[in-house]
């Protein structure tokens, strides 16, 4: 399974602050080295030292080892409490690292090529989203039934709940060193905590 050179970005929530085309011919060609699924009773902590974004909706959140800035991924609902079916996912940054946790949106790159969402309704109320960089792989985004909305993924027999994604890498002058990227979530039936690491070649 290869990720493409744009699903790199997208996958570890990083983005150099480079142009398009910089960024896109500096980008090496990346495969996904193998992915291992581990279960405990309790969510892991990745880094305690970074901040927790907050916001209504959140689907979840994905840190990384570079800086303190977060990309949010959020749940847009109706009154109703459904999803919105013009819009159903937002995405955009919490820069922690150098403005006070301050929203920002999505560049036009950033959105079309990296971290933006697409979604398609599968069942009223229920989609199969795709990140725009990362087409491999899709989440089920929907409301449980608590009222509360969720991102599902699936990995070998186990289905998730995703909480937030943490990327360890190195930081570099345009591209970062992506040495693995930790997905961490909650098994929808049994309620064990799940964490899967996916190890990238570079």
């Amino acid at each position: 399974m290869t990720i493409s050179r744009r699903g790199l970005i997208a996958a570890t929530g990083l983005l150099v602050p480079a142009s398009p085309s910089i960024a896109q011919d500096r980008l090496p060609p990346v495969s996904i080295r193998r992915s291992e699924l581990t279960v405990s009773r309790s969510l892991a902590v990745a880094r305690p030292d970074l901040p927790v974004p907050s916001d209504r909706g959140m689907l979840f959140y994905v840190q990384h080892a570079i800086n303190k800035n977060v990309l949010v991924y959020a749940a847009r609902q109706r009154p109703d409490g459904g999803l919105d079916p013009q819009a159903p996912v937002e995405v955009f940054w919490r820069r922690y690292d150098d403005d006070n946790g301050r929203r920002r949106e999505l560049s036009f790159f950033e959105r079309v090529f990296a971290f933006g969402v697409s979604a398609r309704s599968i069942a009223p109320s229920r989609y199969s989203a795709r990140i725009a960089g990362y087409r491999e792989r899709d989440a089920v985004i929907e409301v449980g039934s608590d009222g509360k909305p969720r991102a599902l993924m699936t990995s070998g027999q186990r289905t998730f709940r995703v909480v937030y994604a943490y990327a360890q890498a190195e930081d570099r002058r345009f591209i970062p060193k992506i040495h693995y990227i930790d997905i961490h979530g909650i098994d929808v039936a049994s309620g064990e905590a799940v964490r899967e690491r996916v190890r990238l070649d570079m």
